[in-house]
């Protein structure tokens, strides 16, 4: 286990924006206690950060981990002489450190079935990834990938599509070339796929991978470099995960160094977020809008690293309460998109039976329930202008599509 020392200097500017309404969590170095803090708050709000104390004296870099499935913050960790996986529940405030084999910082939960699903080398070139289901500390050896002469797993390079179960890994080969690995956890027996990714130029490396599970879209960090190694820049892409073409969304400029494990996305408004350092080392958050490819900057609190979106109300809405399976074949039109009076949608190929429609908070706004219909014309008059999420089922299935309310 290696002790993390926290030596971030932090210049702020504040920026206002509507991402001030995702919740996120972190650690952070207490210099009056010598321990580590939980921090919470909603994303560019100072106002609105609140500091718990827990009984870790150090952590294992990027290894956080966020379960939406049940709100529990996980953190490979260090008390004393002992060392284990620390939880921490974001809505009840409960706590525990506990001996566990899943002590990795490359790992990714399954929001459905609140699984994790970790990666490991323990040997050169195999690749191993386990399921862990960690209420009952069960730990399962699903498959290994060979990738002969490679030395290393990428860190912060892996994601999951709660949808259809699939996890996601790009890591480079012996050739070498960064490839995209896809494995689907769900299936009987063991599978993956590698596709090699084509990227805008030759030298560079991906990180921050992030599934948008409304869109089933996947979204990375690229950094670039010149023929001697230097940095030329990072920007924001989206990977196509059937073909592997890399396709640039937006540059990022004046922010040379970000702070490892920091990258994060909230499902419900579709933004990707990221810590920056400047030139002039000031720490920034950066929020990227992936319906518009447009960023801004703005208050991230003092030395806090290890940083993860609250997705719980997403996932409590779309996979726990409902207890539904996406079906991404299943289609519908929505219009007018933006919308101001009255919404309506059409089913083309499934009748529904229950209509949600979510604001950015992921709280339910409008629910209709037990009416059969492939189309419904639905007043949306009375809602505030922004950003929603409307769900449509049908006998244990579900799509999703963003709506503007203006």
């Amino acid at each position: 286990m290696r002790k993390l020392l926290f030596i971030l200097c932090i210049g702020l500017t504040l920026s206002e924006c509507a991402q001030g309404q995702i919740k996120l969590i972190g650690l952070s170095n207490n210099n009056g206690t010598g321990s580590i803090d939980i921090l919470q708050w909603a994303a560019f709000d100072s106002s609105t950060v609140t500091a718990t104390p827990t009984i870790l004296d150090a952590y294992l870099f990027s290894s956080s981990a966020f379960n939406p499935f049940n709100g529990n913050y996980y953190i490979a960790g260090v008390s004393g002489q002992t060392t284990g996986l620390y939880s921490y529940n974001s809505e009840t405030g409960e706590s525990s450190l506990t001996s566990s084999s899943v002590n990795t910082n490359i790992s990714e939960f399954d929001m459905s079935t609140s699984k994790m699903y970790n990666l490991s080398m323990e040997t050169e070139g195999y690749i191993s990834i386990y399921e862990s289901d960690l209420e009952s500390n069960d730990v399962t050896l699903i498959g290994t990938i060979y990738e002969p002469g490679v030395i290393g797993i990428v860190v912060d390079a892996i994601t999951f599509d709660s949808n259809n179960g699939i996890l996601y890994y790009v890591g480079f080969t012996n050739d070498p070339a960064l490839a995209l690995y896809s494995v689907p956890v769900r299936d009987d027996s063991f599978s993956f796929t590698r596709i090699i990714l084509s990227t805008p130029v030759a030298n560079c490396s991906i990180s921050s991978l992030n599934f948008d599970n409304i869109n089933e879209k996947l979204f990375a960090a690229n950094d670039t470099f010149d023929e001697n190694g230097n940095s030329t820049g990072r920007s924001f892409v989206e990977i196509n995960i059937t073909n592997g073409e890399v396709n640039t969304l937006g540059q990022l400029s004046g922010f040379p160094y970000f702070v490892g494990g920091s990258s994060l996305f909230d499902q419900n408004s579709g933004t990707f977020l990221l810590v920056g350092i400047t030139e002039s080392n000031v720490v920034e958050m950066i929020a990227f809008d992936t319906y518009t490819n447009t960023y801004v900057t703005g208050f991230v609190p003092d030395g806090v690293s290890e940083i993860v979106c609250d997705n719980t109300l997403f996932a409590r809405n779309r996979y726990v309460a409902a207890g539904i399976e996406p079906e991404a074949a299943w289609n519908f039109r929505v219009y007018p998109n933006p919308v101001s009076e009255v919404l309506n949608l059409e089913c083309t190929s499934r009748v529904a039976d229950q209509l949600q429609i979510f604001n950015a908070l992921g709280e339910l706004v409008y629910e209709k329930r037990n009416t059969v219909f492939n189309r419904l014309n639905v007043d949306i008059s009375t809602l505030s202008p922004g950003l929603y999420t409307v769900n449509l089922i049908a006998k244990n299935h579900a799509v999703s599509k963003k709506i503007l309310v203006k």
